[in-house]
Parts: C-alpha cells; structure tokens; sequence
C-alpha cells in the first residue's frame, strides 16, 4: 500500500495494522475531495483485486512475485483503464 500511496500522492493512505479493513476503505474515500472519489475508489479497487490475485499465485499456482512486481501490476492495470475509459485519472 506504501509504494500506491506514494505513486497516487497520498489519494490513499497506508492502512495502520489492526485497523477493520472497512472502516479504513470507507474513510479513504470519505476523506477524498469530491472530484477524487472516483479516482480513490479505483486505486483502492485495483490495488485490493492485485493483491488477492497475487495471493492465488502464491496458493495456487507456487508463484511469487516480489512486491515491486506486484505494485507494476496494479499500476499498469489503472493506466490501462484510464486509457480505455479517460477516467479516473492519478497523478
């Protein structure tokens, strides 16, 4: 969550260990300005889904990519949706 968080310029914060997954997820977006909402909520998407698909490989698969692997993953998933559907964009 650290490297998004930087590479989104603070649109997400890292969540604090011990904190309920969905008081977390809701005040991140809540705390987002209006025009952002959109483009937080994708982040948060995108960066959850990468991650529960990197959790398979590692099950399922025996496959383990290194935590830089998985933040390009999750990158280039936003960047391939921003060019689809113009929005949400992430400085």
């Amino acid at each position: 969550w650290r490297k998004v968080s930087d590479w989104a310029s603070g649109m997400v914060t890292v969540p604090l260990a011990g904190s309920e997954l969905q008081t977390w997820w809701c005040s991140s977006i809540n705390a987002a300005a209006k025009e952002k909402r959109r483009a937080t909520t994708a982040v948060l998407i995108y960066t959850a889904w990468n991650l529960w698909k990197e959790r398979n490989r590692r099950i399922f698969d025996g496959i383990q990519c290194s935590e830089l692997q998985v933040f390009f993953f999750i990158k280039e998933e936003i960047q391939l949706r921003q060019k689809a559907c113009g929005t949400p964009s992430v400085d």
